[in-house]
């Protein structure tokens, strides 16, 4: 059974990469404007990494927006004590090239819509009340379903896991996305690093080897 605190430490660290996405427009805007954010820097594609900061927030909240609505789905349903069979994130059923990554107006309402979702679970979550059958909400099973080859006589693949396991999955896979806007507001936006916010696209386990150096040194 998972840590009772799991919930608890996946909502923070969500919440914190949804905080420095939302950051970083706002440095961006600062710097240069919101007219220039929203008619050419959002979408002013990297020749390094050949996308667009839109396209990397779009991509990595598709996944992180699936993770959090099924755990709040889960949560609320808890409530009302209604059995569910376990739910399968399809990740690959996304829309490429559409709103979500050319209006960052759009952009910024969603990310702050999955942190006040996220801010929902965290408020409403009792476990004495929610885990089904005596089960954590993160323990919960649901089905993670990928496309792992671009062979037409391929199939999705529906893979074992839980809502705890997918909302780790949806940090990690953002922080990685982070580390590429990283390096399209240095290379293409011409940011400052130090202008960036702290840890911007740093993983938390980079972040502690270079705090442990410090303290070496």
């Amino acid at each position: 059974m998972s840590n009772p605190n799991l919930l608890k430490s996946l909502i923070r660290c969500n919440q914190g990469i949804l905080k420095q996405k939302l950051s970083l427009l706002s440095v961006i805007e600062s710097k240069y404007g919101i007219e220039e954010l929203t008619q050419t820097l959002f979408q002013k594609k990297c020749p390094i990494v050949h996308a667009s900061i839109g396209q990397h927030y779009r991509h990595s909240m598709d996944h992180m927006e699936l993770a959090v609505l099924v755990a709040a789905t889960r949560n609320e349903m808890g409530d009302m004590g209604v059995d569910m069979d376990p739910i399968t994130l399809r990740y690959d059923n996304r829309v490429r090239g559409g709103t979500l990554e050319n209006d960052v107006l759009e952009a910024r309402k969603r990310l702050l819509s999955v942190h006040r979702i996220l801010e929902e679970i965290n408020c409403c979550h009792h476990p004495a009340i929610n885990d089904h059958d005596g089960i954590n909400i993160m323990d919960e099973p649901v089905y993670a379903s990928f496309m792992l080859s671009s062979d037409a006589s391929e199939l999705e693949l529906d893979l074992s896991s839980t809502i705890g396991r997918e909302m780790g999955f949806a940090a990690h896979h953002a922080i990685h996305h982070l580390a590429m806007v990283k390096i399209i507001a240095v290379h293409t936006l011409g940011l400052e690093e130090s202008e960036l916010p702290d840890d911007f696209g740093m993983a938390p386990s980079t972040t502690r080897f270079e705090e442990n150096l410090e303290v070496e040194r």
